[in-house]
């Protein structure tokens, strides 16, 4: 069951590395370059399952402070939206929305979990989802 739990993981990562949308953006939104690029990142993503009744406002403000995560000085990398259009029978497409962040090693994930940031987005928004499910990787 772990093995498919991280090949699911590492599935959705490169859908969602190679799909795009208006919320896939890296930390210079421009894409990777040289200076936020790195080789072998750790990589975390969380995947939300929203309450029924969410409303377009609510998830516009959890969408902005989603955003500033890429304040965070450990994020090397930010790209999150919705379910990609694909059409596979092994694509995971029942969740909402995924947050997937690139850090350079597991102590910058770490930090960032601790980050203020990170705390006031679980806070202002966890009554969204009724369901969340995270993967990390550290490819190392």
């Amino acid at each position: 069951m772990m093995r498919h739990s991280l090949k699911f993981g590492l599935l959705l990562f490169i859908i969602f590395s190679s799909c795009e949308s208006g919320h896939h953006e890296s930390n210079d939104n421009d894409g990777l370059d040289e200076s936020t690029a790195i080789d072998n990142p750790f990589v975390h993503t969380a995947y939300f399952w929203f309450n029924e009744g969410v409303s377009e406002d609510q998830l516009s403000a959890f969408y902005t402070d989603t955003e500033k995560l890429r304040d965070i000085k450990t994020v090397k990398a930010l790209y999150y939206g919705k379910p990609a259009n694909t059409d596979r029978p092994v694509v995971e497409k029942s969740y909402d929305f995924a947050v997937v962040v690139h850090f350079e090693n597991l102590a910058g994930h770490d930090t960032y979990q601790q980050d203020p940031i990170h705390l006031a987005l679980l806070e202002n928004h966890s009554g969204l989802w009724e369901k969340v499910m995270v993967t990390d990787v550290d490819p190392h």
